[in-house]
């Protein structure tokens, strides 16, 4: 760990209490930090790190390629196919800094709180959002290392060499730790209101509210199997937001930014003139764009306007896809995900568009063509028609549909928002959480809460414990399709390397995939600062 301490004596500020602010560096923090709007200066900065692993690719293909759902079978990608060890961490190098930057931050405001001239009043939702946000990087750390360091202690000369030589500590007791200190601060202390997060009329700035913590503490304790505590959180959110029918499936998809059932989305923006923030994940959920296009494949119709711009993917001119984006070799569903998803079938969640017309409320999680022009269409006179993509049948792999694509998209600048915490991942939090409980019509109830919202037909009739599991494990990877978390659940449910070995489509990672890999290494470099004090002993039972 003492490669990344030199960041943590930074205490960051900014202009203004928005988030979107250029960030600033101050090195004079017991002195700046005298009002709340400055503390909240201080905590912008604390976001930063989530935007800086969320934003890398890369996460997307260790939290979703390495999974059941999605695959890649590339070699440019070394974490899609598990090139991972203690020597190259690949990701895990990021996920691993920047994790403890943000924890690092967090702790050293915390300490700026305490000590800012400011009631109490004034301090109690600063000390919550910071203990949310701390809790959030070591949700991210025990989800992607298991056991790690932990401290929460400001980073000083005096302790500096202590934290940069601490073991790794149970996961579980972080996790247990981190629950214990949301509570604190939201139920008991109840220092942040009950709304949801994207409610512009009580959190215009979008900052991380009581919403986000109370999904945090209810992943904290499905893993770890205190279902009476998750049931009691996300009961919490249940009351914040209601009938999940009544938010629509075509909402969830990543451009339409700040909707209601969010919780939690990592904000990007590409405008002209202004900040420009932005990730590449459309890049590689589109199909490819072309650098000509023709119904004929033995003719090489040119319809380029100038410098390669053209607007046709795997065969189909989408204009409002654009003629400036640059595409990669495309992550894709595997057959587990469309199977569970098929083209005729009546969940709104599979596409956007097929061959009927435009699906109503459809979510896009894949597509197996789109509403477009062939090079032949005169498109001053010719509407628009549905068509297959290239080499794509209702019968044969989708693409990734567009819950994922962004709009207008130049070169990889994609300005979409990530969406990480969902109601509807809540919603099958109690239905988990009930089922480990027993009360199996309970469970099923809330399944059903997510499947009628979609559309998909209910469950009904009498359904075993083990079948219930099966069943919302299956929902859980539907719902949460593309949305950073699949790898985890099937972490902690205890099932990745069975399931990954059964359902994925890429070769390559099922013969790196190990099962220390269920896990990330910590970067040998690591180890060596901690002057031992870290291992990776399940990697090194592998040879890794």
């Amino acid at each position: 760990m003492k490669k990344i301490l030199p960041f943590l004596f930074l205490a960051l500020t900014v202009s203004s209490c928005s988030l979107d602010e250029k960030i600033e560096s101050s090195s004079v923090k017991e002195k700046y930090y005298k009002t709340s709007a400055q503390c909240l200066t201080g905590l912008n900065g604390c976001y930063i790190p989530l935007r800086n692993i969320y934003g890398n690719i890369s996460y997307f293909v260790v939290t979703e390629c390495q999974a059941d759902m999605i695959y890649y079978n590339g070699t440019d990608v070394m974490d899609a196919i598990l090139e991972v060890s203690q020597s190259k961490p690949q990701f895990g190098t990021t996920m691993w800094t920047q994790g403890y930057i943000g924890v690092s931050r967090c702790n050293a405001m915390e300490a700026a709180i305490r000590k800012a001239p400011i009631s109490d009043e004034e301090k109690a939702p600063l000390m919550a959002e910071m203990t949310i946000l701390r809790a959030f990087y070591y949700y991210i750390l025990t989800a992607n290392f298991g056991d790690v360091p932990f401290y929460e202690e400001e980073v000083t000369d005096a302790n500096n060499d202590a934290i940069a030589t601490l073991p790794r500590y149970p996961a579980k007791k972080i996790r247990e730790k981190m629950v214990d200190e949301l509570r604190e601060w939201i139920l008991d202390k109840k220092a942040l209101s009950f709304t949801r997060t994207y409610d512009n009329n009580s959190n215009p700035e979008h900052r991380m509210g009581a919403a986000v913590g109370l999904m945090l503490a209810g992943r904290m304790s499905l893993w770890d199997g205190y279902w009476n505590e998750a049931v009691e959180f996300f009961s919490k959110l249940e009351k914040i937001y209601g009938n999940l029918e009544s938010y629509p499936v075509s909402d969830i998809k990543f451009r339409n930014k700040y909707t209601r059932e969010s919780i939690f989305e990592v904000s990007y923006t590409v405008d002209d003139y202004k900040l420009q923030v932005y990730h590449s994940l459309s890049s590689r959920c589109l199909p490819r764009r072309e650098q000509y296009a023709s119904s004929n494949p033995d003719e090489e119709l040119d319809i380029r306007s100038q410098d390669d711009e053209v607007d046709y993917y795997a065969g189909i001119g989408i204009p409002e896809l654009g003629r400036y984006c640059t595409t990669r070799n495309p992550f894709r569903p595997t057959n587990k995900a469309y199977s569970l998803l098929p083209y005729s079938g009546n969940d709104k969640r599979t596409c956007s568009s097929r061959a009927g017309g435009d699906v109503e409320d459809g979510g896009g999680w894949m597509a197996w063509g789109w509403t477009g022009y062939t090079p032949e269409d005169d498109r001053s006179t010719d509407k628009p028609h549905w068509r297959f993509f290239s080499g794509v049948s209702q019968t044969s792999r989708p693409y990734l549909g567009d819950k994922f694509w962004c709009f207008g998209m130049h070169y990889t600048y994609d300005s979409n928002n990530i969406k990480v915490f969902r109601y509807g991942g809540a919603v099958l939090g109690l239905a988990e959480a009930w089922r480990e409980l027993g009360d199996l019509d309970k469970s099923l109830s809330y399944l059903n809460k997510v499947r009628r919202r979609a559309g998909a037909s209910e469950y009904t009739g009498s359904f075993t414990a083990d079948r219930i599991r099966q069943l919302i494990m299956d929902e859980y990877g539907i719902e949460l399709f593309g949305e950073y978390s699949r790898k985890h659940d099937l972490v902690r449910w205890d099932v990745w390397n069975d399931v990954v070995s059964e359902n994925t489509n890429a070769g390559r990672l099922n013969q790196k995939r190990k099962p220390c890999h269920r896990y990330y290494p910590i970067p040998s470099e690591q180890i060596t600062y901690s002057r031992g004090a870290l291992d990776n002993k399940e990697y090194e039972e592998y040879g890794l």
